[in-house]
């Protein structure tokens, strides 16, 4: 059986630190634990990162900056002050939801039940694609200050507004149904993406559902709770 490369090493011990840090914070994460569970020796983990903080910056090397073709030179340095919270906020303001940002754009949508299934459906894949890396986030930034505040301060709050106002625009036009409050009903929204796009997988409910299932299921039932329902043709 072939060795595995120098890259695929370092994407495996990505991939365990991402669930280490997720899991267990900064503090918890122990560098020799996740050397032995990504096959290496304590020693030879510093032969592809530096230092702990190198390896807490490889993981967002993985999730925003590392192409493939282009691995970093090894071992990856011990970051400078702030360098790996650049890496995070350009990242984080990468992410792109180019549904909401057109419906935001539009006064008036052909058929709003299409649209905000559709914006709906793409919070969910975003959820889904990134939930190890703001799990990595959430537990991290209890210990940093910084990254705190650029996660909780600006990116999740960005989101929460920006949802929020499209909500409040339809349900000011009629088109959605009407809510005591549209910011609240933006977070009533995105948590329940969350918890089906991310936390499930962290518990004992993983396996009960099937993903595509869950997917569409959830989509459904929000634009369900918010698209009103067609009022039958009057009759001559």
């Amino acid at each position: 059986m072939p060795r595995p490369s120098a890259s695929e090493r370092l994407l495996k011990v990505a991939t365990v630190a991402t669930e280490d840090f997720g899991r267990l914070g900064y503090r918890g994460t122990k560098t020799a634990d996740v050397a032995a569970r990504a096959g290496l020796s304590t020693g030879a983990l510093f032969n592809y990162v530096e230092s702990k903080e190198a390896l807490f910056h490889l993981v967002f090397l993985q999730w925003f900056g590392m192409p493939a073709e282009r691995p970093p030179v090894l071992p990856v340095a011990t970051p400078g002050p702030g360098e790996t919270l650049a890496v995070i906020e350009a990242g984080l303001r990468h992410v792109r939801m180019p549904r909401i940002q057109a419906a935001l754009a539009e006064d008036e949508p052909a058929d709003v039940a299409e649209e905000l299934r559709e914006i709906v459906a793409e919070r969910y894949a975003l959820i889904e694609h990134y939930w190890p890396l703001l799990a990595v986030i959430e537990r991290c930034a209890e210990e940093m200050p910084e990254l705190e505040a650029a996660w909780f301060g600006l990116a999740r709050a960005g989101s929460f507004e920006q949802l929020g106002s499209y909500l409040e625009r339809r349900m000011a036009a009629g088109l959605l149904r009407s809510m005591p409050d549209a910011e609240v009903a933006a977070r009533i929204v995105t948590e329940s993406l969350s918890w089906f796009g991310w936390h499930r997988h962290e518990g004992r409910d993983s396996a009960l559902y099937e993903d595509e299932t869950v997917r569409r299921t959830v989509v459904e039932f929000i634009c369900a709770a918010l698209v009103p329902e067609a009022r039958p043709a009057e009759k001559d």
